[in-house]
């Protein structure tokens, strides 16, 4: 099993070595800009500097570092994570609101994701907000080879194997017309007794040795990495971006960094915020706004369920947890996952979900208030596209058909599920509904479900404000602003239902080869 080392001086740099120009400064230290600093590190490219607003003393996985259950309240409730930060104010309660923010740490949210690796369905993809050629590289061919999704599906599963163990593959379960699979994951066991588990991070390219090498001491080893930096704006002149101003987390003392390239990777709302002041300084945007903010719809029910109302196989797979999703089609724009896990009486705790596209449109923006100091304050406005009310309410019906499904596949008493008759006002979220079930809120040991709905952006998938074929070009460059690059899922034209971390893997790796160009 690959071994793990701290990230040493020949990489961390600090507040007092930080330099006053770099070629190459990218602007978050999460999944997004540590995997497009890793294959840049890969490809040879010298002075690349990664600078982040979090420390970097903490870089395991939330999953490896403890115990599921422990983890499950990290993810869920803001609260529990030491590391989160909102730093946003929203006028469309509760969404972007309680539990949405940033995981403000070196890895970012490489340390709290599952690993599940979907990419952008083909009917999101087909939508000509995605540009053909990027289309392309995505699914057939990149560079003369292997598309990137190929590519990245490669890699991961080559780092999930270096550790001589992958998720196994179970049977299906299939219930009524519902057939669920196990969804291609990047994980692998963290512990020797296999209770714990880690996703994968692309700090694992600086970190890890096999063989007493670790995979970065084979390149150049050109990347530094500076936390506890704070990025307050980009530096604007004549229509070219000239670097950023940064500020000390812990100090509040400021500097500038010039350089001829900067990446924003900083979060979706966070590179919004740095893009709508530098393209209004630049002259490029009449209102400090942009629009098209996006996360998934995510609505869902837990129900506890008396173990003999599941077969034998199903109970011995729950042991160990299942996790399982069918694809999505239809009305509904939805993936449907399931999660069955024992409880502690020795029945089992069913929870199952749809998440589903949310239409990249005007009702998602992200506002600044222009002054003369930096950070600019941010407020988001958020709502439901028409098309968006139609798959709330395809998704209510999916989910009814699927419960129906299971209770005439496993004996149980059916009965409809009750929905909040208003998505953008739910009464109950899966924060809510998680903390009832673990301190005995609502009895729902006689197979009773409880329904939720996620608010817009605790979902964490939030992105689209900065989508290629729209505010960048092709290259991932912004147009009209030179000098200035963005990736991360802020830059993706549609998401569709997949999780955006395969997509963001993706087009990283493809804007460090435009970056050596």
């Amino acid at each position: 099993m690959p071994q793990k080392a701290p990230l040493g001086s020949d990489r961390i740099r600090t507040w007092d070595e930080l330099p006053d120009h770099v070629d190459v400064l990218i602007v978050g230290g999460g999944l997004a800009g540590l995997e497009l600093a890793k294959h840049l590190e890969l490809s040879g490219a010298e002075d690349v500097l990664v600078a982040e607003a979090g420390a970097h003393g903490d870089l395991d996985h939330v999953y490896a570092a403890n115990d599921a259950a422990s983890a499950d309240t990290i993810w869920t409730d803001e609260t529990a994570d030491e590391y989160f930060v909102q730093l946003w104010n929203s006028v469309t309660e509760p969404h972007f609101s309680r539990g949405s923010g940033i995981r403000r740490r070196l890895g970012g949210r490489s340390l709290y994701w599952h690993g599940v690796l979907l990419p952008v369905e083909e009917w999101a993809l087909a939508d000509p907000a995605w540009p053909e050629s990027v289309v392309k590289e995505l699914t057939d061919s990149w560079q003369h080879g292997p598309s990137l999704y190929a590519r990245v599906r490669a890699d991961l599963t080559a780092w999930s194997e270096r550790a001589r163990w992958r998720t196994p593959v179970g049977e299906s379960v299939e219930v009524g017309r519902f057939r669920l699979v196990e969804p291609p994951r990047a994980v692998r066991q963290a512990d020797a007794e296999g209770a714990r588990w880690e996703a994968y991070s692309p700090l694992s390219h600086w970190l890890e040795t096999v063989g007493g090498e670790s995979a970065a001491a084979a390149s150049a080893g050109s990347v530094r990495i500076a936390t506890d930096v704070e990025i307050m704006a980009v530096l604007v002149s004549g229509g070219t971006a000239q670097g950023v101003a940064v500020r000390h987390r812990v100090s509040g003392e400021q500097k500038r960094i010039t350089a001829r390239k900067v990446v924003l990777a900083a979060g979706t709302v966070e590179s919004t915020r740095l893009a709508v002041q530098a393209l209004h300084q630049a002259g490029r945007l009449p209102q400090s706004r942009l629009t098209g903010l996006v996360d998934h719809i995510v609505q869902g029910f837990n129900v506890t369920l008396p173990a003999d109302s599941v077969p034998q196989w199903l109970r011995r797979r729950a042991h160990r947890s299942v996790f399982a999703f069918a694809p999505g089609s239809g009305p509904s724009r939805s993936n449907l996952f399931i999660q069955l896990d024992p409880t502690t009486e020795g029945d089992l705790r069913l929870e199952a979900w749809v998440t589903g596209e949310q239409i990249r449109s005007a009702q998602g923006v992200v506002s600044c208030t222009a002054g003369d100091t930096w950070p600019w304050p941010v407020t988001i406005s958020t709502g439901l596209d028409t098309r968006d009310i139609l798959t709330v309410e395809a998704q209510r019906d999916e989910l009814q058909q699927f419960w129906s499904d299971w209770c005439a596949e496993f004996g149980l008493k059916p009965g409809p599920l009750e929905f909040d008759s208003d998505f953008l006002d739910p009464s109950r979220t899966l924060r809510s509904v998680r903390d009832a079930l673990r301190n005995g809120g609502w009895d729902a040991a006689e197979g009773r479900p409880v329904t939720w709905s996620s608010p817009l952006g605790t979902e964490e998938h939030e992105g689209g404000t900065l989508a290629i074929g729209d505010v960048l070009d092709e290259r991932q460059e912004f147009i009209g602003l030179t000098g200035l690059f963005a990736v991360g899922p802020a830059t993706i034209p549609r998401q569709g239902a997949a999780n955006p971390s395969m997509t963001t893997l993706a087009l990283s790796r493809r804007l460090a080869a435009l970056l050596m160009e």
